[in-house]
């Protein structure tokens, strides 16, 4: 009698978790939608974008998903709707959808607002650029550029390279410095001419550094690109990105 009562038990709660589960969750993964923002299944190949982030937020008091979509030759789709895909509408920003998108965040200041980090073409030494996207007015999203700095340049023997830009107290920034070439050395200097911060790239990983940096005060500050020997030469980039709107 108690096997049978745990049995019943047991399928009563699957066939209400089966009834409670929105339909949309219970499509297999991957998902597709098409160039509108409607999710579908049964899309051929060449009419497909493959999601790959969703997030839901509440402006004017309705809830929304913002989510988005790639297509095989990299280019991706932004999309709001409502809930469960629910009257969906593509984001016509021409800036992200024709690059490549490394990571989607929400700003830390605005819960109606994500940070977007593209990258502005294909390969390692590729610069990349923080975008803020502002959807507390769903029927005019706001597009602003975070970028305080972005080079691609080339690296003489025994060189260094000396750049700045304009900071405030309080701001994340992230310093993005990727090169094929050489191991090197980066150092953050505030208005002052104190050093704030510093790390090291080298072959072990990828000879990429990345710096994130609370930024002490107003000013301009000073970043130092040298490389880890003075026979250090050639290309590389350099991005300096705002980490919220």
């Amino acid at each position: 009698m108690k096997g049978r009562s745990l049995f019943s038990l047991t399928i009563n709660i699957i066939a209400i978790l089966a009834t409670s589960i929105p339909e949309v969750f219970a499509q297999p993964s991957p998902r597709y939608i098409d160039k509108n923002c409607h999710l579908n299944q049964e899309l051929p190949q060449i009419e497909r974008f493959t999601l790959f982030h969703r997030s839901d937020f509440t402006a004017n008091g309705q809830n929304y998903w913002f989510y988005t979509a790639r297509y095989q030759d990299g280019g991706v789709l932004l999309c709001i709707s409502k809930p469960n895909f629910n009257q969906p509408k593509p984001l016509n920003e021409q800036k992200i959808a024709a690059n490549f998108i490394d990571k989607i965040v929400r700003d830390p200041n605005n819960k109606t607002a994500f940070i977007i980090a593209v990258r502005e073409g294909n390969g390692f030494e590729t610069p990349v650029t923080n975008y803020g996207l502002d959807l507390s007015n769903v029927d005019r999203p706001k597009l602003t550029s975070l970028s305080l700095l972005q080079r691609r340049e080339t690296l003489k023997e025994g060189e260094s390279r000396a750049y700045t830009f304009p900071g405030s107290a309080g701001q994340s920034i992230t310093i993005d410095l990727k090169s094929r070439a050489f191991d090197h050395n980066i150092t953050l200097f505030d208005a002052s001419g104190k050093n704030i911060a510093q790390t090291t790239g080298n072959s072990q990983n990828r000879r990429e550094s990345q710096l994130t940096v609370k930024l002490p005060s107003n000013g301009t500050y000073k970043i130092i690109v040298k490389g880890g020997d003075r026979t250090s030469k050639g290309s590389y980039s350099l991005s300096i990105n705002s980490n919220h709107l």
